[in-house]
């Protein structure tokens, strides 16, 4: 009888339960919430205790060594914890223990190779896991007549085995990580808990795979050692999966005040461009955690990255934010401003500053004021000014556009005059038809009062026709009769041509200009199809807005508008009866091109005010 007790009071135990748990990234019941009774010494849910004790002395492990308490360590939000104890039968100290395997009883002492907690697979003694937790938090409070014992509380992530603790705990082949806490008393009475709480570094020294996690909390690191009366109480056993960054890298140099537990970062740059191309890169913590990363331009002066770091367990995130600035960059001044005048023509030139978009272009009778002079917007540095008076004193202005509504000054004013009007009448061209378009030429067809009905040049007189593409000039050629070809031209592109009449070498016809897109396989923008798309600009003259609308068979499409120069002032996808803000135009003539699936249109819009 005193060797059946014995045997009872120094087995390791293992609580019995239905199945096999499939936790995967956390332990079942792992605040002893659920109990399997109402008693005291009911058994927590998923665990298990000398009562379910397996081996040839299972018999004798029959009595519990465990309580159900009421309560819990500080700020929790459950009711109940578990306390275990050891206890002493004619002077041999049973330790008290809980796991989530199972007990096996082989020997009748303590330190037996024969005793140990296992997993057993299989059966309803086991706790499947595959996860690789960073760290174990357990709160403990802990009581030992000694102030030299200590308490354990153990998890070992094992492979597809019947791990045993503490048989295995040393073959590495065995298992992937432990996490093993040892602590000494923490309250000097058995009755008032001391709660602290205990956070352990998972120690992945292992080299199998992660199947299964076998948890073992004993009253004393030895079998057999403290004294009765020992009790340890657990609560709250969490795994924590990292989802913290180690550092941040703007542009490949370290944040230097990172921290890892602060979560927003300001960084400046030099300049927008600068910004623009800024990278971000950090190191995690863990190399299982996933990082996933947003931007956002709240306005061109700031981008903002979002780093969501997500653990392994797909449950734990956290979100670093690093906001990138630049200062707002100086609008700067045009300079070497020229006026190059040919009759009542003058082609302005200028060089563009840092950060320039658009350049405003305000002309008049010299001495006109700022604001009451005649305006135009220009997307190159350059533009022509036509059709002005003849033996006439200008001066203009110019200043840049630099974006979020920044301006530079105004230059200062550069004044010029126009030649005089010659009494020989020189005829302007009546149009310029562009057709025969393919993917890289075209063909035009010049209309001049100086052809009779079969294109022949009654008076020898010459025609200036000019290619240009975004401001920029092509093609430069002189000729006398009326068709002209056009060759290595890019495929989708949009061109326009410019024609006059060269009367003699000083005079000469304003420009008439057109505009068309290179397109494959279409027959030409001039010689328009009829089951191409077509659409109606109403109204036109217009003012401030245009409505543009579609045919039956176009339901959306790309509006293009260009100025007289080719230079495109619009582009934006359109749907029908949709009305175009053009208030930011000046007045004058323009080509507005819609471009679809079923193909390429032009038409001509006349903006007055």
């Amino acid at each position: 009888m005193t060797n059946r007790l014995r045997i009872a009071l120094v087995i390791v135990s293992l609580l019995s339960i239905p199945v096999c748990g499939r936790a995967q990234y956390q332990l079942l019941n792992p605040g002893f919430e659920s109990w399997e009774g109402t008693t005291a010494n009911a058994r927590p849910s998923h665990w298990s205790s000398f009562p379910q004790a397996d081996g040839s002395w299972a018999w004798a492990a029959s009595t519990a060594q465990h309580y159900h308490r009421n309560g819990g360590r500080p700020g929790t939000s459950g009711s109940s914890y578990l306390t275990i104890y050891s206890r002493s039968v004619l002077g041999v100290v049973a330790n008290g223990n809980m796991t989530t395997g199972q007990i096996h009883a082989g020997s009748t002492s303590a330190s037996s190779s024969s005793n140990y907690n296992y997993t057993h697979r299989g059966s309803a003694y086991c706790h499947a896991f595959s996860g690789t937790p960073d760290s174990m938090y357990v709160w403990v409070s802990y009581y030992a007549a000694s102030a030299s014992s200590q308490g354990s509380v153990r998890a070992y992530l094992h492979g597809d085995s019947d791990f045993r603790d503490p048989n295995d705990c040393n073959t590495t082949n065995l298992y992937c990580g432990k996490a093993v806490s040892q602590f000494s008393r923490t309250t000097s009475s058995s009755t008032t808990p001391t709660w602290v709480q205990q956070r352990v570094p998972f120690v992945y020294d292992g080299t199998s795979s992660v199947n299964y996690v076998l948890m073992s909390m004993t009253t004393n690191t030895t079998a057999g050692g403290g004294s009765a009366n020992d009790s340890l109480s657990v609560d709250d056993i969490e795994f924590i999966y990292s989802a913290w960054l180690d550092s941040l890298y703007v542009n490949d140099v370290a944040i230097a005040d990172f921290q890892r537990d602060s979560f927003n970062y300001a960084y400046s740059m030099p300049d927008v461009a600068a910004l623009q191309s800024a990278t971000l890169s950090y190191v995690t913590q863990a190399s299982d955690a996933i990082v996933t990363v947003d931007i956002l331009e709240p306005d061109g002066l700031t981008r903002q990255f979002l780093l969501h770091v997500l653990a392994e367990d797909s449950v734990t995130s956290r979100t670093y934010i690093v906001t990138l600035t630049c200062p707002e960059p100086v609008c700067d001044t045009v300079s070497n401003l020229a006026v190059s005048v040919e009759g009542a023509s003058a082609l302005v030139t200028w060089t563009s500053g840092m950060n320039n978009q658009q350049w405003e272009v305000e002309y008049g009778i010299r001495g006109f004021a700022l604001g009451q002079g005649l305006s135009c917007v220009s997307n190159v540095p350059n533009i022509l000014l036509d059709n002005l008076e003849y033996n006439s004193e200008y001066e203009l202005y110019i200043r840049a556009y630099c974006g979020d509504s920044s301006y530079s000054d105004w230059s200062e004013a550069v004044a010029f005059a126009t030649g005089e009007e010659s009494d020989t009448m020189c005829l302007g061209v009546d149009r310029v038809v562009v057709s025969e378009v393919g993917s890289t030429h075209c063909a035009l067809a010049i209309y001049s009062p100086y052809f009779d009905e079969n294109g022949h040049n009654t008076d020898s007189v010459a025609f200036q026709v000019v290619l240009m593409h975004s401001g920029d000039t092509l093609a430069n050629t002189i000729v006398y009769q009326t068709d002209v070809m056009f060759d290595n031209l890019h495929e989708h592109t949009v061109y326009s041509v410019r024609a006059r009449t060269l009367c003699d070498s000083v005079h000469h016809s304003n420009w008439t200009i057109t505009v068309f897109v290179t397109e494959a396989d279409t027959t030409g923008i001039a010689e328009v199809p009829t089951d191409l798309p077509t659409f109606m600009l109403y109204p036109n003259p217009a003012g401030d807005q245009v409505q543009c609308i579609l045919q039956e068979t176009m339901s959306t499409g790309v509006l293009i508008i260009f100025d007289n120069m080719g230079r495109k002032m619009l582009e934006q996808r359109i749907s029908d009866s949709q009305h175009i803000d053009i208030s930011a135009f000046p007045e004058g003539l323009y080509n507005v091109i819609v471009r679809s699936g079923k193909g390429v249109t032009v038409q001509r819009l006349s903006i007055v005010r």
